[in-house]
């Protein structure tokens, strides 16, 4: 390695330590000590602790905490993980016992196998509903089972595969206990990163998320399948210590166990999984208590046990064990409101002079007509007004050009490039971006990470890996999109909020949240949505500020405003629809003198 390579090394080392020696509380060093405990505790621990039995409980919640991912960050209501677990299991079983593979090799097979089927079952089901998204996962789980039973020369039958083991029970505890803390860890990590912020957003609220940008379905994918290679993991180790692969091991209800416990403990808590499954093991103890009073086997109460527990979960809100915990925690530690930090960059002058210009649209939905050859244009530096009643077509013409709803006919193009066939994350990569008519807030978040999803979209170093090791590109980025972020909320006047979660907000202020996080792609053009609606009088001449930074900026804007006042102060040109037609153009005067306006829209009103 040249020297200055070496140094340039030495350099980046030394800032992430810095940067963790600053990151480092209180209850980091005492989960530290918490876990170098657990790890010494088969030197010291009584008769009654069994090792090989808090092992696979450990590898039962490292399963859990794969699920995570998909369902905490991503959204997606898994309840396939035993199914992932068994390919997993079965693949690394088959291949020690029978082929006479070493468990090294085979254990990434089967890790392998249950990534693949992870991508296969992702690649249907990422773009689905959540309730969708359980029935398929769910059913996936029964078909793996019933494969396995129906077809005993690959499962074993009812003696399942006996493996050879390669570790004792204390190495797979030490093991087990390791691979949890680190997918903990690696799971935290991803949570805080551009990764984790745009799953979580797009799990909020995906049409606000696309309209911002991201790639959600790449990204559920990814989840997902992490989710299937981390389940794949846990059962593969899991075989080795059991000594057997047997299918009744990975039915639906080991499935459905996973699942609760990522939700009892927290869905998007890296922590919540193995609080979940701890929660369970009680469950299940308590369990072994009713059915040595009743005579009978306790694997009969743990499902009704689970499922009880779910409910309560759920009936006090559903945020989990862990979330309530620090929510608690975080009241007792109230501090002020966070204020500005000094003064941050103003909005960045747009390259170039950008112009949006749609000839031609039209879209029927069935015998209704929503739009007809509308043709509408938009320089930048200048703000047009799409104006007219309700139901006149303008939504589905932003629509149109955000590239959620593709024209019956008609061309779009910016800076004179066709946008017909792009999709909105490519239209925003080149500087057209939208704001959604309802509040675009992404719930869960707090208004400086809804605005940091805007500010991640231009990133180049942004991606899994990057972040997981924390290479020196990625932090120097992560400190750029977060002062850049903060910048924007500045610029709404929202730096008071910026560590408020956005659903605590008021509806202006979350449509402001949602403005600034477009803000933070840096657009050329904008197209805005009812930005003004539920606003007061001083909420309206803020948005009129910003709207005239904006133009100063050359950022061309699209105004879809039912606040004609707003309208009239702001707008360069007015285009008036009805009946998803366009009426009329020109001057807000123009267009306030305009009797057959007036008619079909103003009535008695003037602007």
């Amino acid at each position: 390695m040249s020297a200055p390579a070496l140094t340039q090394t030495r350099s980046a080392l030394a800032d992430a330590f810095g940067d963790a020696r600053r990151g480092w509380a209180r209850w980091h060093s005492a989960a530290a000590v918490a876990v170098a405990v657990v790890a010494a505790a088969p030197a010291f621990a009584p008769d009654w602790f069994h090792v090989d039995g808090v092992a696979a409980a450990f590898y039962q919640a490292l399963a859990a905490t794969g699920l995570m991912l998909a369902v905490g960050l991503g959204g997606m209501p898994s309840l396939g993980q035993g199914a992932f677990m068994a390919f997993g299991a079965f693949g690394t079983g088959l291949l020690t016992a029978r082929a006479g593979w070493p468990l090294l090799a085979a254990l990434v097979v089967g890790v392998v196998a249950a990534a693949a089927a992870g991508a296969v079952t992702a690649v249907g089901v990422v773009r689905l509903r959540p309730v969708f998204i359980a029935v398929t996962t769910w059913i996936l789980t029964w078909l793996v089972v019933i494969f396995l039973l129906a077809f005993p020369s690959i499962s074993g039958g009812a003696q399942g595969i006996v493996v050879p083991r390669l570790f004792s029970p204390t190495t797979h505890y030490e093991l087990a206990l390791a691979l949890l803390v680190l997918t903990m860890l690696g799971a935290a990590s991803v949570k805080r990163s551009p990764v984790g912020l745009e799953l979580r957003a797009a799990s909020a609220k995906p049409a606000a998320a696309a309209a911002l940008g991201v790639a959600a379905s790449r990204r559920r994918l990814g989840a997902f399948v992490a989710s299937a290679a981390i389940g794949g993991l846990a059962g593969a180790l899991a075989v080795d210590l059991a000594g057997v692969a047997d299918a009744s091991d990975y039915g639906p209800f080991r499935s459905f166990e996973l699942f609760v416990a990522v939700v009892i403990g927290g869905a998007a808590s890296a922590l919540g999984p193995a609080v979940g499954v701890a929660a369970l093991a009680l469950v299940s103890a308590g369990g072994g208590v009713l059915a040595d009073l009743e005579g009978v086997q306790a694997v009969r109460f743990e499902p009704m046990f689970a499922a009880l527990l779910l409910l309560t979960v759920l009936g006090l809100g559903g945020i989990g064990v862990v979330p309530a915990v620090r929510r608690v925690l975080a009241r007792a530690n109230a501090r002020p409101e966070r204020r500005t930090r000094g003064s941050t960059a103003p909005l960045r002058p747009v390259d170039g002079t950008p112009h949006l210009e749609a000839r031609g649209l039209e879209k029927r939905f069935g015998n209704v007509v929503a739009a007809e050859d509308v043709a509408v244009d938009v320089a930048g530096g200048e703000i047009c007004a799409l104006i007219g009643p309700n139901g006149s077509g303008k939504t589905t013409v932003l629509r149109m050009l955000a590239g959620t709803v593709t024209p019956d006919a008609g061309a779009i193009e910016l800076d004179g490039a066709a946008l017909d066939a792009a999709p909105q994350r490519e239209r925003a990569l080149r500087g057209l971006v939208r704001t959604l008519q309802s509040t675009s807030s992404l719930a869960g978040l707090t208004a400086l990470e809804n605005v940091m999803v805007g500010a991640g979209l231009r990133r180049r170093h942004g991606g899994s890996i990057r972040t997981l090791v924390a290479s020196p590109r990625a932090r120097a980025e992560d400190a750029a999109v977060r002062e850049a972020a903060f910048g924007r909320l500045e610029e709404v006047g929202l730096t008071r909020a910026a560590d408020t979660p956005v659903e605590n907000l008021a509806g202006p202020d979350q449509r402001l949240v949602a403005l600034a996080a477009a803000l933070a792609t840096r657009p050329r053009v904008l197209l805005l949505d009812e930005p003004s609606a539920g606003s007061s009088v001083e909420d309206v001449e803020r948005l009129r500020e910003l709207l005239g930074r904006m133009r100063g900026a050359g950022v061309g804007v699209l105004l879809v405003e039912h606040n004609l006042r707003l309208v009239r102060a702001v707008a360069d040109r007015v285009v008036v629809m009805a009946a998803g037609r366009v009426i009329a153009r020109g001057s807000p005067a123009e267009i306030a003198a305009d009797e057959d306006v007036r008619a079909a829209y103003l009535g008695r009103a003037a602007l």
